[in-house]
């Protein structure tokens, strides 16, 4: 077999980040070792591959860490999981000088930038949510009960946030729907991961005279 096949920059390029996206959906979907065993096949190879090759190590290791980031988003804050997208850039620039007499193909380099935010977008983010939910589930704070605001109108069903979190909800037959965006709402029921909500009824002060 040509072994310059092998050396080829821009397979050996694809293989680390392939490598190294595995073992981030490793960590989000633990499984038979399948997934982990293959991950660290690709990211052992190539970094075998990478040691026969003029390479900048700064430049790998930035390709490596860039992917790494996103394994702590389970420990972030959801109104700082953005930051991880910092990775990405990491990554792009990790990709662009790789290799210190060539230089991987921009188009490769956009098109792996392009699958990996859209990997992250539709495929970890919802992953993460559904965790974030099913740790919720089991903790002692009741949800029924607890109020929360409106993240994209219910018409019946929307998003909402309670407890800090993004929950899937539903409005309740009784209420009066769509309930707008940022109205305040109270937790009635669950249904599995879908909570059964309300709009929250003003609260009227009492005036003078009107007391008992």
């Amino acid at each position: 077999m040509d072994l310059s096949i092998l050396l080829d920059p821009n397979l050996v390029y694809l293989v680390l980040v392939t490598g190294v996206w595995l073992a981030v959906t490793a960590a989000y979907m633990p499984g038979t070792g399948i997934v982990e065993l293959l991950a660290a096949a690709l990211v052992i190879g190539s970094l075998l591959l990478l040691a026969s090759m003029p390479v900048n190590w700064w430049a790998a290791l930035l390709v490596i860490v860039g992917g790494v980031l996103f394994l702590v988003l389970p420990f972030m804050e959801e109104r700082h999981r953005a930051l991880s997208l910092g990775g990405l850039a990491l990554q792009i620039v990790g990709s662009l000088f790789l290799f210190s007499t060539t230089m991987v193909s921009p188009i490769l380099i956009l098109a792996v930038t392009g699958i990996s935010l859209a990997y992250y977008r539709y495929v970890l983010t919802p992953i993460l949510r559904t965790h974030t939910q099913s740790a919720a589930l089991r903790t002692d704070r009741p949800l029924v009960g607890e109020y929360g605001r409106v993240q994209s109108p219910l018409n019946p069903v929307g998003m909402v946030r309670v407890q800090g979190e993004s929950w899937s909800a539903r409005a309740s037959e009784n209420s009066p729907t769509p309930i707008p965006t940022d109205a305040s709402i109270v937790v009635l029921d669950r249904d599995g991961l879908v909570l059964i909500v309300a709009a929250e009824e003003p609260k009227i002060k009492n005036e003078p005279g009107n007391e008992e």
